[in-house]
């Protein structure tokens, strides 16, 4: 390989190494990047499907540690980081486990977090930003249209709820798609809905932006229908982070709100919609409610009985029958904060809510003002993957509490692993390219066209300093 070759490699994906450019090093990127996309499909895949008795998605893991591994010989300050963490986690764990349910969810954690791990080494230039969008856009339709064929026909497919009383699955008018539980389903969406505003605002071309908007804009009415009020909560959030992102669409949004409101004045539909949020007030207070809280103060108790070691993992759920408040039949945490300060103690669950402290920190530090109008350039990326991760973070309090097991969802680690792409994304915003302004179309003999080097020429002219003759 030439010096020349080596530059060109360098600046098309300075992650890269040179063994790459061969033909084998060719075929393994783009397996890399087949595997790469394939993470939010296969993980929305993971409660329908195995083979060889284990999720598609921990064998996509494993074959994404294997390309890595081949592909990527550096190792950044983030993946060093999650190195470490992951290896105290794994380590306490394993101290702390009891039986084979303990070692079961070591066995999630340790996938997920190489999961996470994976698409941070492999994400080496701007452009797999772009291949991480359009992998969620993926994983949106897969699993979007057989949730709107579920919501037009009324039929559940043949795993809905699976687990659960044939009562309650006849009962429940929810939908899932094909991801068994409602609540599971609202969180994939609000994560995909997420890397849609992103992908939006990332991409150049008018038919993948409106893909995007228009899938952004659906979503809401999908996690309507899974009955997640957290998750709605958290759409409510992006939603308003997508009109500050548009003028056009803040105004629409704000004209259709008044038209709205003057219909329902107008048409006697006020009294329903008080009596709705009436009734959404009185369910906090509910058994629902009532014993959301008691898991929490068990979940308390058992970190302050353990002197704040951890019980271990996946001891929960026989933990809290013995715990001092009623939970009415409810024996999962569901809360993320719950399951990883009681399972794994005080230690663990600090380093991890520093990590997460931290980057928000950082991308609310961030200056979000140099964010220019489109007018047929790109975004300023690096100000809006800042506004990404701190959204993603601030809304993640939301999604920790909306299902009822946080470190055994596959969602999870698709979404961690996609905040990590960004952060580190956002360590090294030179090689990956965020401070590009507008882009400049050349001709097809590689010059400017002939209106930017006017424009050129005349800045240019404005800056030389005046001189007296």
């Amino acid at each position: 390989m030439t010096t020349a070759d080596r530059v060109a490699l360098r600046d098309q994906d300075p992650g890269v190494d040179e063994a790459a450019s061969g033909l084998l090093g060719r075929i393994g990127e783009w397996l890399l990047v087949i595997c790469f996309m394939l993470v939010p499909v296969l993980t929305a895949w993971a409660s329908t499907t195995t083979i060889a008795g284990l999720p598609p998605i921990r064998l996509l893991a494993v074959a994404l540690l294997g390309l890595v591994v081949l592909l990527r010989h550096r190792i950044g300050v983030l993946v060093q980081v999650l190195l470490v963490v992951t290896a105290v986690w794994l380590a306490w764990g394993l101290f702390l486990a009891q039986g084979g349910p303990g070692y079961k969810e070591l066995l999630g954690v340790a996938v997920g977090m190489v999961t996470v791990i994976t698409m941070s080494m492999a994400a080496s230039s701007h452009r797999w930003l772009i291949l991480l969008c359009r992998g969620w856009l993926l994983g949106m339709i897969v699993t979007g249209l057989p949730g709107f064929a579920e919501l037009a026909t009324g039929k559940h497919l043949p795993n809905y709820l699976s687990g659960s009383s044939a009562w309650v699955r006849r009962s429940s008018v929810d939908i899932a798609s094909f991801m068994v539980n409602p609540n599971l389903f609202a969180y994939f969406l609000v994560v995909g809905m997420t890397v849609m505003v992103v992908g939006w605002q990332l991409e150049t071309g008018r038919v993948m932006r409106i893909l995007y908007f228009v899938t952004a804009l659906l979503t809401p009415v999908l996690v309507l229908f899974t009955g997640s009020r957290l998750c709605l909560a958290a759409v409510a959030l992006l939603f308003g982070w997508m009109m500050l992102r548009s003028k056009v669409l803040t105004w629409t949004v704000a004209a259709v709100a008044v038209l709205g409101a003057v219909a329902a004045v107008l048409g006697g539909y006020l009294p329903r919609i008080m009596a709705a949020i009436t009734l959404a007030i009185h369910d906090l207070s509910s058994t629902s409610g009532q014993s959301r809280l008691h898991l929490y103060q068990n979940g308390f108790w058992m970190l302050l009985h353990s002197a704040g070691l951890g019980i271990g993992p996946a001891q929960f759920q026989t933990a809290v029958l013995a715990a001092p408040w009623p939970t009415y039949a409810s024996i999962d945490p569901h809360s993320g904060f719950t399951e990883v300060f009681t399972g794994y103690g005080v230690l663990i669950g600090c380093v991890l809510l520093a990590l997460v402290t931290a980057a928000v920190v950082q991308a609310v530090r961030g200056d979000w003002r140099l964010n220019p109008a489109r007018r047929g350039g790109t975004p300023y990326l690096q100000s809006l993957l800042m506004q990404a991760v701190a959204v993603s973070l601030l809304m993640s309090p939301m999604l920790a509490m909306a299902n009822s097991s946080f470190l055994k969802g596959t969602v999870v680690w698709a979404q961690m692993g996609s905040l990590a792409v960004w952060c580190q994304a956002l360590m090294s915003p030179r090689r990956w390219h965020l401070r590009d302004g507008l882009r400049i179309s050349a001709g097809p003999d590689g010059r400017l066209s002939r209106r930017y080097r006017l424009v050129r020429r005349a800045v240019s002219d404005r800056a030389l300093p005046i001189t007296h003759e």
